[in-house]
């Protein structure tokens, strides 16, 4: 392979990009070049996207992950297996699950609970994947649990209160409202049947206040939006619309009007230009400590050291 090549991004090979086929790629996955086993793994993973993989295939890509292949072999390889969809045989099944339980490395952890989300939705390893070590993996794990409905009101309040990865409490201020919504439609015919409401805007309104991170307060206007309560509309007056981001100003002045049922033009508020964003925007978590009453915050940008497979995939792009 020329150096030219190994330079190129490895989302340019596809099977159709370079005449090679399924049995072609397979066979790749062999080789004594990591790039190309790294390239055969990613053009699998479009394989799979167009027309499904075989399952000799799909099990030569979990013994990528059983073999302790290099981090990005193993990162697309897990990719590819999710994207094979619920039909991949039970061995491709075990190795994401495994992957996910046990591989040293963050991004293949990430992309295995995007994967298991696909092949095995139900499966009790997403929900205890928001104890894993990594906010990567938490994040994946929160927004997995959100897209099927099965976060629960505790975790998504645990995750906001104390999770010090800026990205978790994003998605966990997402899905919060439509948690609570669920489990007061639950609880209708009970007596304090909205407290899963009140108490999520009461807990977003703070984070609105006093989140380090301007697109988690921006996450959290939109979900007060969303439920439309008076003190959602409150917090949205007194602390979204005054915000020191412009980006959340903005965010909130659409929350607001969304929550009122008119046109954002139609709201008599003045936005005034501000920054656009909230804090420092470098890899890292919340130094100081967790949630709202965190100190400044560090949102990360992109992949590891330059890994080719970058950031794990998010699970609402699927």
């Amino acid at each position: 392979m020329s150096e030219q090549y190994k330079n190129r991004s490895a989302r340019a090979r596809s099977p159709t990009r370079d005449g090679g086929d399924e049995t072609d790629l397979r066979r790749l996955l062999d080789s004594p070049d990591e790039y190309e086993r790294r390239d055969a793994a990613l053009a699998l993973v479009d394989a799979a996207e167009s027309a499904g993989i075989d399952d000799e295939t799909a099990s030569a890509l979990a013994d990528r992950l059983a073999e302790g292949d290099s981090e990005d072999v193993r990162q697309f390889a897990v990719e590819a297996l999710g994207v094979a969809g619920p039909d991949a045989p039970a061995d491709a099944v075990t190795a994401i699950r495994d992957a996910l339980d046990a591989d040293d490395d963050e991004w293949v952890r990430a992309e295995a609970v995007v994967a298991l989300s696909r092949v095995a939705p139900r499966a009790d390893e997403l929900a205890a994947a928001l104890e894993d070590d990594s906010g990567w993996v938490r994040r994946n794990a929160v927004i997995a649990l959100g897209k099927t409905e099965r976060a629960t009101f505790g975790d998504l309040t645990d995750r906001i209160k104390n999770d010090p990865h800026p990205a978790v409490r994003e998605y966990a201020a997402r899905y919060l409202g439509e948690c609570a919504e669920r489990a007061d439609a639950d609880a209708e015919d009970a007596p304090g049947g909205d407290e899963s409401v009140s108490e999520a805007v009461r807990l977003l309104a703070a984070v609105l206040a006093r989140d380090p991170e301007a697109f988690v307060r921006a996450k959290a206007a939109e979900s007060l939006g969303g439920l439309a309560t008076d003190r959602a509309e409150r917090a949205l007056e007194t602390h979204g619309v005054t915000d020191r981001s412009d980006d959340v100003k903005r965010t909130a002045k659409r929350a607001l009007a969304a929550a009122r049922g008119v046109d954002p033009d139609q709201l008599d508020v003045e936005i005034d230009d501000g920054p656009p964003g909230g804090g420092p925007q470098a890899p890292g978590e919340t130094p100081g400590g967790p949630g709202p009453t965190g100190g400044p915050e560090n949102r990360p940008t992109g992949g590891p050291g330059g890994r080719p497979g970058g950031p794990p995939n998010d699970p609402t792009e699927r």
